[in-house]
């Protein structure tokens, strides 16, 4: 179980403000709206309910989920209790079909392997309407350095850089695309802190994109960035695919 998302749950929001990943929500919505009016859109690993807020204060539908309680708590206070709830991906039997699956933050890394994964993709295909499309915010390891970074925001109390998160993404030394997430939370007026790692599997986007394709998945694409740019060099990419008329 990891702090960040759980027992720190409530500071998820200080260190990583709503927008602070605007342009990757935005790209989100903006693909949601191409699918017309009533579109809905799914955000697996929801979080703190950041897109699915966004989204119903433009006027459209989302729902979504996330596997931390303490997360889904704060998403509710957020968009109401009928539109977050407490669920795995891995568990994912979607009563109703959606316009547009959404997984941002490198939510699917948190898959036990290629396998686990392949399953989450076949999940999700049938929660899209036929047409529909999945987005996948993901890591691609090569792409990344292991150098530590750092965000400043203010705190609990509104004191400017107060809090701290600090972060670097390390390769495994023997383990083909597994990804050791380094975090470490400060706030100075408060004195809480922790530090974690997460490991993250499966983390080449290649393989992302091959399983959609063995899934069925159409017009499957990389993207580098929010911007919809092909794939180079980017570590923080996007992957995409549209439900075939005919699965």
């Amino acid at each position: 179980m990891h702090n960040l998302f759980h027992a720190f749950a409530e500071r998820y929001d200080l260190h990583t403000p709503p927008d602070h990943y605007f342009r990757d929500q935005q790209l989100v919505l903006d693909l949601l709206r191409e699918h017309g009016d009533g579109a809905r859109l799914l955000d697996v690993g929801c979080g703190t309910g950041v897109l699915i807020e966004k989204a119903l204060k433009c006027g459209l539908s989302a729902v979504g989920f996330d596997a931390s309680e303490e997360m889904v708590q704060v998403a509710r206070r957020k968009v109401g209790v009928d539109a977050a709830w407490v669920g795995r991906m891995q568990d994912l039997q979607a009563a109703e079909r959606y316009d547009l699956v959404a997984s941002l933050s490198w939510c699917i890394h948190y898959c036990a392997d290629e396998t686990e994964m392949a399953d989450v993709l076949r999940r999700i295909k049938k929660a899209l309407v036929p047409g529909g499309r999945i987005v996948l915010q993901v890591a691609h390891s090569p792409n990344l350095n292991s150098e530590w970074m750092q965000d400043w925001e203010c705190g609990p109390t509104g004191i400017e850089d107060d809090v701290s998160l600090r972060f670097r993404f390390r390769r495994d030394a023997t383990i083909d695309s597994l990804l050791h997430a380094d975090y470490a939370y400060a706030c100075s007026s408060n004195g809480e802190a922790f530090a974690e790692t997460h490991d993250l599997r499966v983390t080449d986007v290649t393989v992302l994109r091959q399983l959609l394709i063995d899934e069925s998945f159409d017009r499957v694409e990389i993207w580098d960035s929010w911007r919809r740019d092909a794939f180079s060099r980017g570590g923080n990419v996007f992957v995409t695919g549209v439900r075939r008329q005919d699965t």
